[in-house]
């Protein structure tokens, strides 16, 4: 009977994989197909790309908002909520209404994605058992990671056959039907405490805690820079064909598994300062060899993997560093820095269409050297504090 309980319960997290995945594609797929939707709704690429800005900006704000909220109702309800917000920005996203709707729509699926992805983590970890709730959650974590690998190219492809529209039209679809397993499967479970606004709040006045999520921030500008742009950016090199930015698009996902997979592993044997200032010096490098070389494709490829790699490995071990900062309060900082993240994602995009009006597509790579050069500072500067504490 235990047996086979476990394996329900492991279906179950694997469903909630294959969701996170398809909401993982409907946020990420955007960055693939933005000159198509530049294009079909006769806008600049920089306009476009602002849709990643109310996209993140909107989860930013609204999530732990929502999250305190709907905390009364059982993880089922939680969890159900979750994905009709999701339906209804997903549902309008492919709708020929214009632009102002599709700002919109993206902001409601921002705020379904993002609060789907929290109650989903711990949905797992309740799901796989005591002893296993890591390994729950990592499957949440591999569904996202997998929607760049495999979902944004083949969106791309989707794309390239039919439209962009397409590829919401069937995302939606298979987590219509995702849904109704859930409905009729998955049990109701007490919820967990959710902090208030205020308690999560009130713990941002550690100096040490909000410089870590200010550099949470910063690198995440980065990473929203380059991924939101990165179809006209590789474009802006080379007019590659379109087998070739899917091929580019699967490198750079396989990539960000293996980071996302090895990041908080290494952490754990060698300690998660010696692993940051790795990936932040690593990070910088390699954006400098991009910028040097940015007329050269496959040297420009070879380092925008390794980027993608290390920058992959730099948000689970900060994850993990920020939880032990405080552990009576690990669940609060992990909301918080889930939220930073977001807001990252927001100015990266924002900052990135600025650059690119005002100056090339190319001066995304100047603001990425920028932007990670601020986190490094300031992350020695809060090992600094570490050591004299």
């Amino acid at each position: 009977m235990l047996k086979k309980q476990f394996m329900t319960n492991r279906l179950k997290i694997y469903l909630l994989t294959l969701l996170s995945f398809l909401v993982g594609t409907s946020q990420f797929i955007i960055a693939g197909v933005l000159d198509k939707i530049a294009d079909s709704l006769d806008i600049t690429v920089a306009s476009a790309g602002q849709l990643v800005t109310v996209f993140a900006l909107a989860s930013a704000i609204g999530t732990p908002i929502l999250t305190v909220l709907i905390s009364k109702y059982s993880l089922k309800k939680q969890l159900l909520i979750a994905i009709f917000i999701f339906m209804v920005g997903n549902f309008l996203t492919p709708l020929d209404l214009g632009y102002e709707v599709l700002i919109f729509a993206r902001a409601i699926t921002g705020l379904g994605t993002i609060l789907f992805v929290v109650v989903s983590y711990i949905f797992a970890s309740r799901l796989a058992g005591e002893g296993k709730q890591g390994s729950g959650m990592s499957n949440i974590a591999l569904g996202f990671s997998l929607s760049q690998v495999a979902g944004v190219p083949l969106g791309r492809a989707i794309a390239n056959l039919y439209d962009w529209q397409m590829i919401f039209y069937l995302v939606g679809f298979l987590v219509f039907l995702g849904t109704l397993v859930v409905i009729f499967t998955f049990k109701n479970r007490h919820p967990e405490k959710t902090p208030s606004i205020k308690k999560q709040i009130n713990i941002l006045k550690d100096k040490l805690v909000l410089l870590s999520l200010i550099v949470t921030v910063f690198v995440f500008i980065t990473f929203s820079a380059i991924t939101t742009f990165i179809t006209p950016l590789i474009f802006s090199i080379e007019r590659v064909d379109e087998h070739e930015i899917a091929l580019i698009f699967v490198i750079l996902g396989v990539a960000s598994v293996i980071g996302s997979k090895v990041g908080a592993t290494i952490a754990d044997r060698v300690g998660v300062n010696k692993v940051l200032l790795s990936t932040l010096l690593i990070i910088v490098f390699s954006l400098i060899v991009m910028n040097i070389f940015s007329s050269f494709l496959n040297i420009f490829v070879l380092m925008l993997t390794i980027w993608s790699a290390t920058i992959w490995m730099f948000g689970p071990t900060q994850g993990l560093n920020l939880s032990k900062m405080v552990p009576s309060h690990a669940s609060i900082l992990l909301s918080l820095n889930s939220s930073f993240v977001q807001l990252g994602f927001a100015l990266g995009a924002f900052l990135g269409g600025v650059c690119i009006n005002i100056f090339s597509i190319q001066s995304i790579l100047n603001l990425a050297v920028v932007s990670t050069v601020i986190a490094l500072a300031i992350y020695l500067f809060t090992l600094k504090k570490k050591k004299v504490n």
